[in-house]
């Protein structure tokens, strides 16, 4: 078990949930990045921001669930927390072009809901089977909420904001500056639909379907923010930024801690992201 899975509270039933701590959060979102830039090939087609600045950005809390189902292997998924780290480090990478971000809200290892004859029952009817399997009291409405299981039909399915569906065995045709492992680039797609956009068959579009294309145009830019500001709990980085500075002004760092935590997911290595990161760093752990 690695260090971060060990974070994780275990609940009754042997089965594992949780949420990463705030810290935590920072550690990851600075890893990811490292992660990134330290990442050759294709994946570097992703450096690009279209000129947004740390206050421009938005970000959207995005909750991940892992499901875990014992006795149905086409569901239980077998993704460790390092991969989740990897894949949203790099969905953030995505979405960097459109100035947005998604930090982690939480990351839940959690039982599915009655997963007895899943197969069936998403053979005849997927959209009630696959919402079913998602334990209500996990659910929020301040966020965004992405599923990885084991099988489903398609590589990836939006419902609705509380309803994305990724399964962990996904595949991709691959296309030129497309990226390196299709989990982020399906992650990201999913995340597209929730943002409004509809699919474009572009192949190196990033709602072409079936392929490793990240790209959006400026249509899809400009749409995807506007749908992101409907949503009241969407976080302005710069008001987030002013705020930080301000508690830390007034030498209120515990309050500013949580703040600039969902900052650093931003991924970007201006002036600002470095002093926030710096400052986190010399900081004492919660």
């Amino acid at each position: 078990m690695g260090p971060i899975l060990k974070l994780l509270f275990e609940l009754p039933g042997g089965h594992f949930a949780g949420m990463i701590s705030l810290w935590l959060r920072c550690w990851i979102a600075a890893m990811g990045c490292a992660a990134w830039l330290m990442t050759a090939g294709s994946t570097m087609a992703q450096e690009a921001t279209n000129g947004f600045a740390l206050a421009d950005f938005l970000l959207i809390p995005l909750r991940i669930h892992v499901l875990t189902a014992t006795n149905e292997p086409a569901i239980h998924s077998t993704l460790t927390s390092n991969d989740v780290v990897r894949i949203l480090s790099k969905v953030n990478r995505i979405w960097a072009q459109a100035g947005i971000t998604f930090p982690l809200e939480s990351l839940r290892y959690e039982a599915a809901v009655g997963p007895t004859n899943y197969l069936e029952r998403a053979e005849a009817n997927e959209r009630a089977t696959l919402l079913a399997l998602r334990p209500p009291d996990s659910l929020a409405t301040n966020c965004f909420h992405v599923f990885y299981l084991k099988r489903i039909r398609p590589n990836g399915i939006y419902f609705n904001l509380q309803g994305m569906f990724v399964k962990d065995t996904a595949s991709l045709r691959p296309v030129e500056g497309g990226l390196d492992e299709p989990l982020p680039r399906v992650t990201a797609h999913e995340l597209g639909h929730a943002l409004s956009l509809a699919h474009r068959q572009n192949v190196t579009n990033l709602l072409a379907s079936g392929t490793s294309g990240p790209w959006l145009d400026a249509d899809e830019i400009k749409a995807s923010r506007a749908s992101a500001r409907r949503h009241p709990w969407v976080e302005s980085a710069g008001e987030l930024l002013r705020r930080v500075e301000e508690l830390q002004r007034a030498g209120r760092a515990a309050e500013a801690r949580p703040l600039a935590q969902r900052l650093v997911a931003v991924p970007l290595e201006d002036e600002a992201s470095r002093r926030l990161r710096l400052w986190l760093a010399n900081q004492p752990a919660p």
